[in-house]
């Protein structure tokens, strides 16, 4: 059986914590705060090495994208801490290199201190001579090629006030291209969230390590390209264990996957057990079906309410199909019970819910089915998840289940306010630890959290995915790799990249408005291929450089 194969959920669990410092972390701003403390208190790291680190890291940046720096006018814009000092840093580097440099300072000199305000009284000895912001915040900034934001760092981000407020507003406003160093100004660097106004950078350069509101939403809409440049801050395990978010990169994906051995039959591969579909909803169920297999699971069968069954079995032929008795509506009746407990030990895992209905019949039956499979790896979601939630079953839910609710599912389930993403990402985790279970929150971007509190940000897809059936074919794919022995949090967030990528190489070829849900399933072979040509890459040497993760 599935359940017994070598990547065992265990396994798995501890792969991924061992995995952690591999794939990318992304920490908090305190998180990064003690790494830099660290770096300079403990390690004996001079605080200005850093910085210099810092600067020229961003200069490397700008010297990828500009053959001819001597020629740009520049702005750079600084505020009173360490973001600031990298400011004055970086317009010393390009003012040696010959770059027209302006260095507006949008604070009192006099609060400036430290290894910032070294970097400021080094300005004056190379001839640049920074410019109060409230002498020349009337100016516009059309006048430069690039602008340096150098406002705010890391920090607890407020809502920019005074001359805060019109340097960020001058920088929005003006056509130049825009750097954001370490993160864009008004962006919390640990939540995303925006308080107030925040520079729309068309470059973030972060230092290190990825901080998670960099790609949360709303903060990961301000940061363009997001590049992560290391700074030679030595890591410090405790801390980076402590990442509330990782994201994924190809490797951190194949490494997963099931092996599959010569001499493999498709009793090695997991029997999977759907629960799909309703009088004209029978597409629900067939594409689960089909991206199930898609994904590799060894047998696949959808039990269907008995009318819709001829329209599930005439899909695919590799679809085995089950009839369940329904009700007047043509939905699963609370008499399919007896006919669910037949195959419930055959299966390795059950997945319910796309199609179902809101009947309140079935609402009677996926109680029983969530009491009957507190022992059987379960997937729930679409009407499942919507039944649970109007029916108050969520206790019912069995423990180590995998949850994948859209926004509004999630805020039916958990009596959430969905306005508000960060808010979103915060109940879920708090959902997934109350409940001991994974939550994969779909959403841009998907987020999956395990029943620890600890996230996976996915990376891949694109809004061509805003499609009706592509969270069927979601369900699938994470049941497929259930049912083939991957942990629950793996599976979801494997699953979500997988999902993820098959839509990206299917939109290079569709294009995102045309993509349907059928297509995403039809590119699951090239996004397991993919993965391949990366792993092979990367035992070359020739892989993609993983510092533009976000771009």
């Amino acid at each position: 059986m599935a359940q017994n194969s070598p990547a065992e959920g265990n396994e798995q669990a501890g792969w991924l914590r061992e995995r952690q410092k591999n794939m990318i972390p992304l920490l908090t701003s305190s998180q990064m705060r003690a790494l830099d403390k660290h770096a300079i208190d403990e390690i004996g790291i001079p605080g200005m090495v850093l910085m210099e680190n810092a600067a020229r890291s961003v200069i490397e940046e700008i010297e990828d994208r500009c053959e001819d720096v001597e020629l740009l006018t520049v702005a750079v814009l600084c505020g009173p801490g360490n973001n600031g000092g990298d400011g004055f840093a970086i317009a010393r580097h390009l003012h040696l290199r010959g770059a027209d440099v302006d260095v507006f300072l949008v604070c009192d000199p006099k609060e400036l201190k430290g290894d910032a305000l070294t970097n400021y009284k080094l300005l004056e000895p190379i001839g640049l001579d920074p410019i109060p912001w409230n002498e020349g915040e009337e100016a516009s900034l059309a006048e430069y090629d690039l602008v340096i934001d150098a406002l705010f760092g890391t920090g607890t981000v407020h809502k920019p006030q005074g001359q805060y407020l019109r340097a960020i507003a001058a920088i929005n406003d003006c056509p130049a291209f825009v750097i954001a160093v370490d993160v864009p100004s008004g962006v919390d660097a640990t939540t995303g969230e925006v308080p107030g106004a925040a520079v729309f950078a068309d470059v973030t350069v972060t230092f290190q390590y990825a901080k998670s509101g960099l790609v949360l939403p709303p903060g990961r809409d301000y940061v363009g390209d997001l590049v992560v440049a290391p700074i030679s801050i030595p890591e410090k395990e405790d801390v980076l264990a402590a990442a509330p978010f990782g994201m994924p990169e190809d490797d951190d994906v194949f490494g997963l996957l099931p092996a599959r051995p010569r001499d493999a039959h498709k009793g090695d591969f997991g029997n999977l057990l759907v629960i799909a579909g309703s009088r004209g909803m029978s597409g629900a169920a067939r594409l689960v079906g089909m991206a199930a297999l898609r994904t590799g699971a060894g047998l696949v069968k959808v039990a269907v309410p008995e009318s819709v069954r001829a329209e599930v079995a005439s899909y695919s032929p590799e679809i085995m199909t089950i009839g369940f008795p329904e009700t007047e509506a043509g939905t699963i009746s609370a008499a399919a019970l007896e006919t669910f407990k037949e195959y419930l030990a055959w299966a390795d895992v059950v997945a319910i819910g796309p199609g179902l209905g809101q009947d309140e019949e079935t609402a009677q039956f996926l109680k029983d089915v969530l009491r009957m499979c507190r022992a059987t790896p379960t997937v729930i979601d679409a009407d499942a998840l919507n039944l649970i939630a109007a029916h108050k079953l969520v206790k019912n839910v069995p423990k180590d289940a995998i949850l994948t609710p859209h926004p509004g599912e999630f805020a039916r389930l958990a009596a959430a306010q969905s306005e508000s993403v960060q808010n979103r990402a915060r109940s879920a985790r708090d959902f997934a630890k109350d409940h001991h279970l994974t939550l994969l929150l779909k959403g841009a971007p998907t987020i999956c959290f395990d029943a620890s509190g600890f996230g996976m940000i996915n990376p891949t897809g694109n809004p061509g995915l805003a499609t009706a059936g592509t969270g069927d074919v979601l369900t699938g794919i994470v049941a497929a790799l259930r049912a083939q022995g991957l942990s629950s949090h793996a599976s979801a967030w494997v699953g979500a990249y997988l999902h993820g990528r098959a839509a990206d190489l299917a939109v290079e070829d569709v294009g995102e408005a045309s993509l349907v849900a059928g297509d995403v399933i039809e590119y699951l072979p090239d996004a397991f291929a993919s993965l391949e040509e990366a792993e092979d890459d990367e035992d070359e040497g020739g892989g993609p450089c993983s510092c533009e993760c976000c771009s």
